[in-house]
């Protein structure tokens, strides 16, 4: 007879606890060097990550002698230049240098032809309005199951960490390529660096749960409107990216912010 199964609300409060915990921290005291043993297994947890097919499409690659981050750091910094001159108002890595700051970084870099290992319709017709499009979409959630399952040890070990999806593009893309020794096959879409908090992470406002929950169908009066996206962006985004939950809250009860929003930020939502 199998053994009868019993919730573990304990273990569920506890991961509750460093998912909560975890913040994108843009502000690292240099601190002291992490062991390999520690980085390993931070690494580990993005190893078990769900995938596609359990195709496990990404090599992790651990950057932890100072001048290599040094290197990955400045890397990281030339994107932030043309994010900053092309789309203003998003996190600059130049802040105060934090990257630079960083004791390691994690590269997670991705073969996107693992796609072809995810549901292909016999018929080619039905492939290409069915399934085609989904295969590029299962490897980008796996690909973000993983780096998530990253930041969580991260913050489990006492450390803090950012997610810099920067390396995606075709520039940034060639330069990881090169430095570290990766083909071009291979896309780096995610840099994770890792770092001593300088300061304690900030609350983030969150959306009530009782809004965000859909019980057996949706509730259509929680579903957000254009509208509703036409207010964040015009004047909810730049506090809810950087500014805690009572900060942002007192503004809305207060006036709204017009214009473009700040350039740059070591703040952590």
């Amino acid at each position: 007879m199998a053994p009868k199964l019993k919730l573990n609300n304990k273990k569920l409060d506890n991961l509750l606890e460093v998912i909560r915990d975890r913040r994108s921290v843009r502000s690292f005291d240099p601190g002291d060097r992490v062991p390999r043993e520690t980085l390993e297994k931070i690494a580990d947890a993005g190893r078990w990550a769900p995938s596609g097919a359990n195709s496990q499409p990404w090599e992790i690659c651990i950057i932890e002698d100072p001048e290599r981050v040094r290197e990955v750091a400045s890397v990281m910094a030339s994107q932030a230049d043309r994010l900053n001159e092309h789309c203003k108002g998003f996190p600059h890595v130049h802040k105060k240098h934090w990257v630079h700051d960083s004791v390691a970084l994690l590269a997670v870099f991705v073969d996107p032809r693992w796609a072809d290992t995810y549901p292909v319709a016999l018929d080619s017709d039905l492939d290409r309005t069915e399934y085609e499009e989904n295969r590029s979409n299962i490897l980008l959630v796996s690909v973000g199951a993983a780096i998530q399952n990253l930041q969580l040890a991260t913050t489990a070990a006492g450390l803090t960490s950012a997610w810099l999806s920067g390396g995606g593009e075709p520039q940034t893309a060639r330069a990881l390529q090169t430095l570290l020794g990766f083909p071009t096959s291979h896309i780096p879409y995610g840099i994770v660096p890792i770092g001593w908090p300088r300061r304690k992470a900030e609350s983030r406002w969150r959306r009530p749960i009782d809004e965000v929950i859909h019980w057996n169908q949706a509730v259509q009066a929680n579903l957000r409107s254009q509208e509703d996206i036409d207010h964040y962006l015009a004047k909810e985004r730049r506090h809810s990216i950087y500014k805690d939950a009572e900060a942002r809250d007192q503004h809305l009860e207060k006036l709204p912010t017009d214009g473009e929003i700040d350039q740059v930020d070591d703040g952590n939502h």
